[in-house]
């Protein structure tokens, strides 16, 4: 029985999933036989105002977009999910294959048939930067699209692993020959406070209400145990990469790309490479802005910085680079843009 100083400490992310809902998918690989998955999903705003779709990153949840969405729902319906195996979402196990392509196809299936959404904006951060550009792949196969993206964000991920520094966390669980041994001497307060205190800038102690939040989701349905089958997406996504940034390069849709300059895993060259390699000499409009003053969770370590990109981006009201959104020391930066 959890104790009151427990209850407490996990309040936030209960109130968090009290506040969502499920929807149930069907995963759509072979290997998976047709099994059923409950996903969390939960919905902020008017619904007459425009649509953002948000999409988290490994190994945490949507609720990484908490603030963010207090920060915009004002003026935008703000969407986010919890893919299979992360957050408060199902953590199937058992030989359950979790893959992009798979979550792509989730997405596709949440934006016509859960939510509809017919035209919205995409935001991704971490591993869903992936997910975003799978899913741009499939929307460039349709014969018709049923729906339109408005613009699209990139933050923070490891676009393109050959510049990445995974952690020895990570190269732990992507190992079967160590991931065993990983998951039973990681507990999920561990895993949250090692997060806090690599992964946001300045450092989060472990009493930090986002550390504890962390900690509850890491524990739900044992979601420790579903790490060494979500990391495998690094494999999936290193054999696609080159494809993902073809598709970003050849895609219609306004892009954005928002990075936290302090992140040592999906450090800064990884974002210049993206920008080289698929955004700069495109046709159509795009921009890279560096938040000198964040993290990999950007979105807790400069949230209000980052809304202001949003809308920003969104307006007719776009500055010419090079430029400093404010006269503050951590203000962002905006590098390039076409």
């Amino acid at each position: 029985m959890a104790s009151q100083g427990d209850a407490r400490a996990a309040e936030p992310a209960e109130e968090w999933r009290n506040a969502g809902q499920y929807f149930t998918w069907k995963s759509t690989l072979p290997e998976n036989n047709g099994r059923s998955t409950r996903v969390f999903y939960t919905c902020a705003g008017d619904a007459a105002n425009p649509a953002i779709l948000m999409l988290h990153g490994f190994p945490t949840s949507s609720f990484d977009f908490r603030d963010f969405i207090t920060d915009l729902r004002t003026d935008y319906r703000v969407c986010t999910l919890d893919f299979p195996g992360y957050g408060v979402s199902d953590k199937p196990g058992d030989g359950y294959r979790y893959s992009l392509r798979d979550d792509a196809r989730l997405v596709w299936y949440f934006v016509t048939s859960v939510v509809p959404l017919q035209d919205f904006v995409l935001f991704s951060h971490d591993r869903a930067d992936s997910v975003s550009l799978d899913f741009l792949q499939l929307l460039q196969a349709a014969p018709k699209a049923p729906f339109r993206i408005r613009h699209q964000f990139l933050t923070n991920a490891n676009l393109y692993l050959p510049l990445a520094n995974l952690t020895d966390f990570q190269k732990a669980m992507l190992n079967p020959a160590t991931s065993a041994a990983a998951v039973q001497a990681l507990s999920p307060e561990q895993l949250a406070a090692g997060l806090g205190k690599t992964q946001y800038s300045p450092p989060l102690e472990r009493g930090d209400p986002e550390v504890r939040a962390l900690g509850y989701n890491f524990a739900y349905k044992d979601g420790i145990k579903a790490i060494p089958g979500t990391i495998q997406y690094l494999n999936e996504r290193m054999k696609s990469e080159n494809d993902f940034l073809d598709a970003l390069a050849r895609s219609a849709i306004p892009v954005t790309m928002i990075w936290g300059a302090h992140d040592m895993v999906s450090p800064v060259r990884v974002a210049d490479y993206v920008w080289d390699r698929a955004l700069k000499r495109r046709t159509a409009p795009a921009a890279y802005w560096l938040a000198p003053c964040a993290n990999h969770y950007l979105l807790h370590d400069q949230h209000q910085a980052i809304s202001t990109l949003v809308r920003l981006a969104l307006s007719d009201n776009a500055p010419a680079a090079p430029h400093n959104l404010t006269d503050q020391a951590c203000s962002p930066v905006l590098v390039d843009r076409h």
